[in-house]
């Protein structure tokens, strides 16, 4: 994402962590693309930098994030006829995360996803979530909001704040799980979501085919942002 203002670097025990863990986002395995979005983002930064007022900040963060998921989706196209991507070609099986207290919407979801040949993790609470997420990056999270031990706010919180200490770039995508009706939010809600670090949202019961959906338009290359 493009910054607003100055931001502390890593430490250098963090970059050894990182670098010894050997995780690298998903995009720089395509050069080509990875030098698109870097130059993007310059230029977006040193627009920010120029800008002192809000709401031209805003403007320019919004269509930095426009241009840069038209490189994503062209860098997808370019997965699906390479045969890069799992689901639509089968040459590598994609993987997602369910974290849910209820072993009903486990069940389901796991078995529609598995029967689509994903491969499947489980979690019924969020530390269990969590402890998985820092295993593996998965092509996306499905996170449940109210769980016991730990709830889907929570665990977001504190895996974003682990990935940026040890896992800098890297960043897992979560879509959220809630009870609510996630069409009627209004912004104080969304903004609840998105300030805890989830990057979807969407309503229970589950709808299926919405979740595929979800795991089509988000996945690991969109979290280099």
């Amino acid at each position: 994402h493009v910054s607003r203002g100055s931001r502390s670097s890593n430490s250098m025990s963090s970059m050894a962590r990182s670098d010894s863990m050997q995780f690298k986002a998903r995009i720089t395995m395509f050069p080509q693309f990875s030098a698109k979005l870097d130059n993007l983002k310059a230029v977006a930064q040193e627009m920010m930098d120029n800008e002192s007022d809000h709401v031209q900040q805003d403007v320019i963060a919004q269509q930095f994030a426009e241009a840069s998921l038209t490189i994503l989706r062209q860098l997808r196209y370019h997965c699906m006829e390479s045969g890069l991507d799992g689901w639509r070609q089968g040459k590598l099986r994609r993987k997602v995360l369910i974290v849910d207290d209820s072993i009903v919407t486990r069940k389901m979801v796991a078995r529609a996803f598995e029967k689509a040949n994903f491969i499947v993790d489980t979690a019924e609470d969020g530390v269990k979530g969590v402890n998985k997420m820092k295993e593996s990056i998965y092509d996306i999270a499905f996170m449940d909001i109210d769980m016991p031990v730990m709830n889907g706010f929570d665990a977001t919180k504190a895996l974003r704040m682990w990935e940026d200490s040890v896992r800098p770039g890297a960043r897992q995508p979560i879509c959220a799980l809630t009870a609510a009706q996630v069409d009627d939010f209004d912004r104080t809600e969304l903004m609840k979501f998105k300030e805890a670090g989830l990057d979807v949202m969407e309503s229970k019961p589950c709808n299926i085919p919405r979740l595929f959906k979800v795991v089509d338009d988000v996945s690991p290359m969109f979290s280099d942002l």
